[in-house]
């Protein structure tokens, strides 16, 4: 592409800064970077901004981590510079097609076996919010880039144009980034804002708010459904079917117990490859061999009858509920950590049967505890840290109850990263079953 401006401001020298500085290197074209977290060697380096330092560029480009409402990104467009996010810039320096993930939960199981799938039959590999920065695809000879796309990364992309485009699901998630939910579901969609009739789209039939958000879509639309016969694939009689020119049996869905409530990822994974023509025994081999990733409904131990789960990774309300229907009868459910704006409440109501009890935690235990109050279940207490929380678990747990870590909330006021929480769960257990048997 011909590429016009003359000197860079980079905000955010994390991964997504440092993949954006490879190609404006090679670009040879002036920049600086802006970090308030990562010191820098040499002369490109800010850790303050004002109106006159912003004057002096005519792009700025912004990691995930900084919101369009940052005071420094409105600064800049007030002054008509322009803003975009790393995706859209490392979007303009890719020829290959993108196979696009999106969703409030999915997207990185999905883009993952995806991409199995793909290079089953083709060249690719996955990029974006799965943790490889799409600029860093600058110089790559690929058939696809599969990319796990999120809404903060959507916030910035103006000329992002996926080759298949795909939303899984739309639930409330980020109100403390979005400050609304209408906001956030803005941000969702605005993966298709670049959509014509030769583009293709694959959506969840099974989302009524997605259904009703898209049907003015002008593409090519694909759909799976858990429940009902649609164009693309779906379940019928315990059997996925594809209905892509053909009505193809694909696999039983009793091979797909191990997903649990992962099931939409992988009808939405067949869609994909057979929309690619790609064979059916090689999508069927690419599944059955699939690892989830770590702290998605890892069951780490069963002990004295009692199982314990690690599903740190759901950071949202949507991704608990999708848990707790995959999951049997006598849940002690820890639930917390830092608060994200949402509403606890569908907990509550839909799960007081099977749901034994739960204990609240971090930040917003506060929060948990007015909302189960709201809804009249009394079966609650809380921790001010998690292991304070997953030791009451461990003491109250009997045979037959699964103790299970799946907090609908972030991590950030007591870890680094829900995997560091998954991972002093797991510990906190392990140390609690020792010092026992050492009684």
């Amino acid at each position: 592409m011909e590429f016009d401006y003359k000197n860079i401001l980079i905000m955010g020298y994390a991964n997504s800064g440092k993949s954006v500085e490879k190609i404006i290197k090679k670009l040879n074209v002036d920049y600086k970077i802006f970090d308030r977290d990562h010191k820098i060697n040499g002369g490109h380096y800010y850790s303050k901004l004002n109106r006159k330092i912003i004057s002096d560029f005519d792009l700025v480009v912004i990691s995930p981590g900084v919101s369009i409402y940052n005071k420094y990104v409105v600064m800049a467009e007030r002054m008509g510079i322009k803003v975009i996010g790393e995706l859209e810039f490392g979007y303009w320096f890719t020829d290959s097609p993108v196979i696009a993930i999106t969703g409030t939960n999915g997207k990185t199981t999905t883009t993952s076996l995806i991409n199995n799938i793909v290079n089953t039959s083709y060249h690719s590999d996955a990029f974006g919010n799965i943790g490889k920065p799409l600029s860093l695809a600058h110089d790559k000879s690929l058939d696809y880039l599969v990319c796990e796309v999120s809404s903060f990364q959507l916030e910035s992309t103006y000329s992002f144009k996926p080759y298949i485009s795909v939303i899984l699901n739309i639930a409330e998630d980020h109100i403390d980034r979005h400050k609304t939910f209408e906001n956030y579901i803005k941000c969702k969609l605005g993966l298709l804002k670049n959509c014509n009739e030769k583009s293709i789209v694959v959506l969840n039939a099974d989302d009524e708010l997605l259904m009703s958000r898209t049907e003015g879509i002008k593409a090519k639309k694909y759909f799976v459904s858990k429940y009902k016969k649609v164009k693309g694939v779906y379940i019928s009689k315990g059997v996925v079917y594809c209905n892509v020119g053909t009505t193809q049996e694909i696999m039983s869905l009793d091979d797909l117990a191990m997903f649990g409530g992962a099931l939409e990822d992988v009808l939405v994974s067949i869609l994909v490859a057979k929309l690619l023509k790609i064979e059916t025994e090689k999508i069927v081999q690419e599944i059955m061999s699939y690892e989830k990733f770590p702290h998605r409904m890892s069951k780490f131990l069963a002990k004295n009858g009692v199982e314990y789960i690690d599903d740190s990774k759901s950071t949202n309300v949507h991704s608990t509920v999708n848990a707790l229907n995959s999951t049997e009868n006598n849940i002690i459910l820890l639930l917390g950590g830092e608060d994200k704006k949402l509403k606890f409440d569908e907990i509550f109501l839909k799960f007081r049967d099977k749901v034994k009890f739960v204990i609240a935690f971090g930040s917003a235990r506060k929060k948990i505890l007015a909302s189960a109050k709201k809804c009249g279940f009394e079966s609650i207490d809380s921790a001010k840290s998690l292991y304070l929380a997953t030791k009451k678990a461990y003491d109250m747990a009997e045979s037959s109850d699964t103790v299970l870590l799946s907090p609908a909330c972030t991590s950030f006021d007591e870890f680094k990263s829900y995997s560091e929480r998954g991972e002093k769960f797991v510990e906190y257990i392990k140390d609690l079953v020792n010092a026992k048997s050492q009684n």
